[in-house]
């Protein structure tokens, strides 16, 4: 449980940091300032559709493991765990798992499963746009950019190896190897999918261009010129640094993380981490208002949902 905290107190760490080094340089963040009512009302509409995008994605990837999910319901859930997962535990991860299982009879197993591919999925589209973006518009020209293509094409094989790469399934009648062996069935059944793959890995690819767009718009308000291209490499960072779960949802290291990629893109610290604050306190207004009133619904319907997904959240403590 300490250790849960301490990724929030981090996350907050960083964000209180971030804050006072642009308070230290506010006449030029002031001059950043300058999204209107227009550009957020765009910003908001991307960010909608991005989230019908991976309700499509959500679907496609428990398809091949006999999951026939509603696409509403993807909407919903997808909205309350971002709410959700800002909460200690991973809370929101867990009561996905646990939704699933009791309305579509998803085994556990298999939610690691789902889990783990589109995490995966995503993960290497982001790295091969990143790495095509870097490589033809960027070059290899300086130490960063060479750290950023390699980190880039890292995660790139990585994740096509973990993707396709048959694995060994343990024998034996242990509840460790009947659950690994779960796992990987699920494993074989996504992986030998190509049609689920593939929508999977199309929308995905669209909901990353939609992330960049957005990016793209906040740069644009601020009166900061950048490479089209820019944007899909800070797209790419924005979406890699989330696996590395640091702080909830990537709080506080993500916005360094985009304000550092921006240096090396030629823009400077101060819009980087500008950009990436007001493009991070845009999620989490969304979280808070559209996911909140999905949460709501949701706990209307079925409050026993969230009462054994808090049992388990405790269990595991």
């Amino acid at each position: 449980m300490m250790t849960k905290w301490l990724k929030h107190i981090l996350g907050i760490a960083i964000i209180i940091f971030l804050i006072w080094y642009l308070a230290g340089h506010w006449q030029q963040v002031r001059e950043l300032l300058k999204l209107d009512v227009f550009g957020l009302t765009v910003i908001y509409f991307v960010s909608f559709i991005g989230l019908l995008n991976n309700a499509v994605v959500m679907m496609a990837i428990l398809k091949p493991m006999g999951i026939r999910a509603l696409f509403w319901d993807m909407v919903l859930l997808q909205n309350a765990c971002l709410l959700l997962n800002y909460a200690p535990m991973k809370f929101g991860t867990l009561f996905l798992a646990n939704y699933l299982k009791r309305h579509y009879g998803l085994k556990y197993s298999h939610f690691g499963t789902f889990a783990v591919y589109l995490t995966l999925l995503l993960s290497a589209i982001a790295a091969l746009v990143g790495v095509v973006a870097m490589v033809f518009v960027y070059g290899f020209a300086g130490v960063q950019k060479q750290i950023l293509i390699a980190v880039f094409i890292v995660c790139f094989i990585v994740s096509i190896l973990l993707i396709f790469v048959p694995l060994p399934a343990p024998k034996g009648s242990s509840k460790l190897a009947i659950v690994l062996r779960d796992f990987l069935t699920g494993r074989s059944a996504v992986a030998q999918d190509a049609k689920a793959l593939s929508v999977a890995g199309f929308f995905l690819f669209f909901n990353f261009i939609l992330v960049s767009v957005r990016l793209g718009i906040i740069y644009h308000s601020m009166g900061t010129i950048v490479h089209p291209a820019g944007f899909l490499v800070l797209g790419a960072l924005g979406y890699i640094i989330l696996f590395v779960n640091f702080t909830p949802g990537a709080l506080g290291i993500r916005e360094a993380v985009l304000g550092a990629g921006a240096v090396v893109l030629g823009i400077s610290l101060e819009a980087g981490i500008t950009a990436a604050i007001i493009d991070g306190a845009i999620t989490l207004s969304w979280a808070f208002v559209v996911g909140g009133a999905c949460a709501g619904w949701l706990w209307h319907k079925s409050p026993v949902d969230f009462k054994e997904a808090k049992s388990k959240s405790l269990s595991e403590d």
